[in-house]
C-alpha cells in the first residue's frame, strides 16, 4: 500500500532510498506470486504502443455503450475505473507532427517525451505544450514511436519490462538527433532521470519543462495578457519530492497572468500515485480529501499541477465534492495568456 511519493526517502536522515526498497520488494513479490492479469496489462499490453492504443479504444467504446458504468454499478469493475472519465476520441499522437518548427527564429531544439496519460487522457495538454514552445522559439521533436517511460511497470513489480522500453525510447530520440528531452509529466521526467542513473537513457539531457519555459519567456517580447483568474498550485510528488523542483512552477504561474495563492500543504500527496488509485481506491480518496480541503480554503477558481495523473485525481475529487474549480496544467494557462 505504499504510494511511492518518496517522502520517506526525502526525510530519512541516513539517506536510505526507501522507495527503491519498496520497488525491489514488489519485484520479488511478483516473481513469487505472479498475477496473469497484471502481467498481461503491464508487460504485454502497456509495453506495446499499438496494443495500448487498441485497449484505449476499447475502453472508449465501452464507455460510449454504457458498459463501464454498468460494470461500476454492479461491482464488476473496481471503483478506480471511474477516475479517468470519458476518454477523448483521438490520442495526442494522432494530431501532432513528428517535428514542429519554431514560429519564428529557432533558439533551441528539444525532444518531447509524451507520456501515456497525456497522450490518451489529455491530448489538449500536448497540443498546448507544442504550441507554446513553438511560439517561444523552440523546435519540438516528438517521435511517433515512443513507448511508456516504464513507471507503471516499476510500480507493479514488472521490472524486467522497463529496460527494453527505455532503450527503444533512447533510440527514437537519437534517430532524430535530439540532445535534450522534456516532458509535461513530472512522473515521466523523474523516471527518465532514474533510468539515466541506471545507464538506460544515457547521452540525453532531461529538462524540467517549467524551467525550459521560464528560460524561453525571458526572450519573449510579444507581450502577454492578464487572465483575471485566481490559481493555486499542487506539487506533484515526482516533481517536488523526487526532483526537488518547487519554485519554477510557481514563477511560471505568476508570469502566466493569474493571481497566485499558495495552498496549505501544497507538497502533500493527492493520493493518485499512478495506478495506486485504481487498486486502492478507498485509501486514495481519504488522502485526496485532505488535498481538496486545502484547495477549497484558497478561494482559487483554478488549481494547476505538472502531473496528468494528479490532474485526473484532483478533477475526480473536486467533482465528488461538487466544487466548480478547474484543474489544468500550467502550460494551458500559458497558452491562454
Amino acid at each position: 500500500r505504499c504510494i511511492l511519493c518518496q517522502a520517506c526517502t526525502r526525510e530519512c536522515p541516513s539517506a536510505v532510498p526507501v522507495h527503491k526498497i519498496i520497488l525491489a520488494a514488489r519485484f520479488m513479490l511478483v516473481r513469487k506470486h505472479p498475477s496473469r492479469i497484471r502481467r498481461t496489462i503491464f508487460r504485454e499490453i502497456w509495453t506495446q504502443p499499438e496494443l495500448l492504443k487498441l485497449a484505449a479504444g476499447l475502453i472508449r467504446c465501452s464507455q460510449g455503450l454504457g458498459l463501464v458504468k454498468i460494470g461500476l454499478a454492479c461491482g464488476l469493475l473496481p471503483s478506480g475505473f471511474s477516475l479517468p472519465g470519458r476518454l477523448p476520441r483521438r490520442p495526442a499522437l494522432d494530431s501532432l507532427p513528428e517535428i514542429t518548427p519554431a514560429a519564428g527564429k529557432a533558439t533551441t531544439r528539444a525532444g518531447y517525451f509524451l507520456g501515456c496519460s497525456t497522450n490518451y487522457l489529455y491530448p489538449e495538454i500536448a497540443v498546448s505544450t507544442v504550441s507554446v514552445l513553438s511560439q517561444l522559439g523552440c523546435e519540438v521533436v516528438l517521435p511517433q514511436t515512443l513507448k511508456c517511460c516504464g513507471l507503471p511497470q516499476l510500480e507493479n513489480g514488472e521490472l524486467e519490462a522497463v529496460a527494453p522500453m527505455a532503450l527503444d525510447n533512447l533510440a527514437a530520440f537519437q534517430r532524430l538527433g535530439v540532445n535534450t528531452v522534456f516532458s509535461d509529466c513530472a512522473s515521466c521526467t523523474a523516471t527518465l532521470k532514474e533510468l539515466q542513473a541506471q545507464q538506460l537513457f544515457d547521452g540525453i539531457e532531461v529538462l524540467d519543462l517549467s524551467g525550459l519555459l521560464l528560460d524561453l519567456l525571458d526572450n519573449y517580447n510579444s507581450g502577454m495578457k492578464e487572465l483575471n483568474r485566481v490559481a493555486t498550485y499542487h506539487d506533484p510528488c515526482h516533481l517536488a519530492g523526487a526532483q526537488g523542483i518547487t519554485l519554477n512552477p510557481r514563477q511560471l504561474l505568476r508570469r502566466s497572468g493569474v493571481e497566485f495563492r499558495e495552498m496549505k500543504d501544497a507538497g502533500n500527496c493527492c493520493g493518485g500515485g499512478g495506478t495506486f488509485a485504481i487498486f486502492h481506491y478507498d485509501l486514495s480518496m481519504k488522502i485526496l480529501s485532505k488535498k481538496i480541503t486545502s484547495i477549497k480554503e484558497t478561494g482559487a477558481d483554478i488549481v494547476a499541477t505538472f502531473c496528468p495523473t494528479c490532474i485526473m485525481q484532483l478533477r475526480h475529487g473536486l467533482a465528488k465534492h461538487k466544487l466548480a474549480i478547474e484543474v489544468v496544467h500550467p502550460v494551458q494557462l500559458l497558452a491562454q495568456s
